[in-house]
């Protein structure tokens, strides 16, 4: 992503953040809410201690990991001032910081497990992002990211193609009204690569093993990947 991308998409998510999980319902007929869990319920097998949530919004990620895994420490992490406002004016005891996901601001062998939903495609570098989560990832650690994606089967691609050609543009201008930020949005979900392209991708970064699993016939995947 140029930096000029990056600063659009800043921008826009600053202006949508009051109506931010609104738009994700509306955009995702509800289904993000169950996408979530199923990344929360695959992390709580884990039962990890420490977590980091990158890009996390306005927090919906780690409200749900909370109630899950209400031992665990867990800190969020997003660049955009607009979510951390709207995430802290909600609820005022979470640990947020801002921060780039590409520059982790923590030490070496941190966490044990990090989450990112929706974020890991707006990264600048999906490569740097997955050397970052690594080396803050303690041995034995656990990745889960959630991302959008281009369904496998051509029929379901040619239909999530037109949806994000026609839908996308109307609810997500409606709430941002940033022309140029939701089509770098609608873009960026049809350029992402496809699944087993990031898998290869996560394991060429040095994580020790790596999976995926296709939600809602692969508008959305979950790939989790094991520290070595």
């Amino acid at each position: 992503m140029a930096l000029k991308e990056s600063k659009v998409l800043e921008r826009y998510f600053d202006t949508i953040a009051p109506g931010y999980e609104t738009m994700n319902s509306l955009l995702s007929l509800n289904l993000d809410q169950r996408w979530r869990q199923r990344m929360i319920q695959i992390l709580h097998s884990y039962n990890p201690k420490t977590i980091l949530d990158v890009a996390c919004g306005t927090c919906d990620v780690i409200r749900v990991t909370k109630s899950r895994l209400p031992e665990a420490q867990i800190i969020g992490l997003d660049l955009s001032y607009g979510m951390l406002e709207v995430a802290k004016s909600n609820q005022p005891e979470l640990l947020i910081l801002r921060g780039n996901g590409v520059e982790l601001p923590f030490p070496d062998n941190s966490f044990e497990a990090i989450t990112i939903a929706f974020g890991f495609r707006n990264m600048p570098s999906h490569k740097s992002f997955l050397l970052e989560a690594k080396r803050v990832l303690k041995s034995g650690g656990h990745l889960c990211i959630l991302e959008l994606t281009q369904p496998e089967n051509p029929f379901f691609r040619f239909c999530n193609s037109l949806y994000l050609r026609t839908v996308l543009p109307i609810v997500s201008g409606f709430f941002g009204r940033d022309k140029e930020a939701y089509e770098y949005l609608a873009n960026s979900i049809r350029h992402f690569p496809n699944q087993k392209s990031i898998i290869s991708l996560i394991l060429e970064s040095g994580f020790a093993k790596a999976r995926y699993e296709l939600q809602t016939f692969g508008v959305t995947t979950l790939f989790v990947a094991e520290c070595s």
